[in-house]
């Protein structure tokens, strides 16, 4: 008992917690040194480069098997059709619980006869256990030097399907289009616009499209009537699709920025449970981490998009809502920044086809002990 008292009043028999030794700081931060992709923020990024379809994302839909194809070549989903046809295409197996995004891909369609068949780029909530199949596309007809674009809608009685307008532009014979469908979560309406040199042109207005998830599809399907006076010859057409991509709008997501170590561990520390975390720099002084600041630049280095100050643990949302870009995915830079001065050579995000920057990605971006 009076060994026990005296340790008590000595202090030397102490609580676990009391025990405990500090955890030791995280090194000093010098420098960054590479960005790796963690999370993809599109829902649908499909460039048809592969030996084959990738069946994990899409079923092929062929109605008419006996005067369609349905095939992946030289990079792109090409369709073919001959006379009077269904949906024939491919169906998106890829569902988004949520209605803020943009579906763009690249198409084109080539038609011989008097009656052109359509190409479509369609959104749609048509899952069946969870939404109905309210849907808009774009559709693609052949003129010849022309093409034209209308919007084509599946919607409850009373909302406006806008199906009395249309695009005509010219269709030179070397170049497809860019199209692109951008749904508003908050009005429910969807923009249908083609890029031209000129920039974006809209092909109708804005069409309200109540649904609750969303999918693609993309497909060769119908005929125009045949004109009157011309002959029954059967229309033969050619279409493709390239660089096919769904992600969440700009305006409303964000690009995730992680500062971690080399080995995947944390920057930051915190010193007694306080708050805000801290750093320490290069010269060995301990900081604030708010004194970080990450940010988001065009890839030429001229434009800044997005800065941000936090002291969420090294975690960082940086806005896309000012940026430059009318479609993703994007090249980019991400730099990290203490004192005005950057930490290292600017990390880049570069940018190919279906691959670069979108919105809702994370990255982890390394910084050198």
């Amino acid at each position: 008992m009076l060994t026990l008292v005296s340790q008590l009043a000595s202090g030397s028999a102490l609580s676990p917690a009391q025990a405990e030794e500090p955890a030791p700081r995280p090194p000093a931060i010098t420098a960054a040194t590479s960005l790796r992709l963690t999370e993809r923020g599109a829902i649908l990024a499909e460039d048809f480069d592969g030996p084959q379809l990738n069946l994990s994302c899409w079923r092929v839909w062929q109605q008419n098997p006996e005067a369609t194809s349905v095939r992946q070549e030289h990079g792109r989903l090409v369709l073919s059709g001959r006379g009077p046809v269904g949906h024939n295409g491919l169906f998106g197996l890829i569902n988004a619980k949520y209605k803020d995004v943009v579906l763009a891909g690249e198409m084109d369609i080539r038609s011989q006869g008097p009656s052109p068949h359509r190409l479509a780029l369609h959104i749609c909530g048509g899952d069946g256990a969870r939404s109905p199949d309210h849907w808009v596309e774009i559709d693609l007809v052949d003129l010849g030097s022309k093409a034209r674009f209308s919007p084509m809608a599946a919607l409850p009685v009373g909302l406006d399907r806008q199906q009395d307008r249309n695009l005509e532009l010219p269709h030179p014979p070397d170049r497809g289009f860019l199209c692109r469908l951008s749904m508003n979560s908050d009005s429910n309406r969807v923009d249908l616009t083609v890029k031209t040199d000129e920039g974006w042109r809209a092909i109708c207005p804005q069409i309200e499209l109540p649904l609750r998830t969303v999918h693609t599809e993309v497909k060769l399907h119908g005929s125009l009537p045949t004109p009157p006076g011309t002959t029954n010859a059967v229309t033969e057409s050619r279409a493709w699709f390239d660089n096919v991509r769904m992600y969440p709008r700009p305006e409303n997501h964000y690009v995730g920025v992680r500062l971690v170590r080399a080995d995947g561990g944390q920057v930051w520390f915190r010193e007694n449970d306080g708050w805000p975390p801290k750093i320490t720099d290069a010269q060995g002084k301990i900081r604030s981490i708010e004194d970080l600041e990450v940010q988001l630049w065009t890839a030429d280095g001229q434009t800044q998009v997005a800065a941000v100050h936090s002291a969420n643990m090294g975690f960082y949302l940086l806005p896309l809502k000012s940026g430059p870009w009318d479609v993703y995915p994007v090249a980019a830079e991400i730099r990290v920044v203490l004192d005005g001065k950057s930490l290292g050579r600017p990390q880049r995000i570069e940018s190919q086809g279906v691959t670069g920057l979108y919105p809702d990605d994370v990255y982890d971006l390394v910084l050198k002990d």
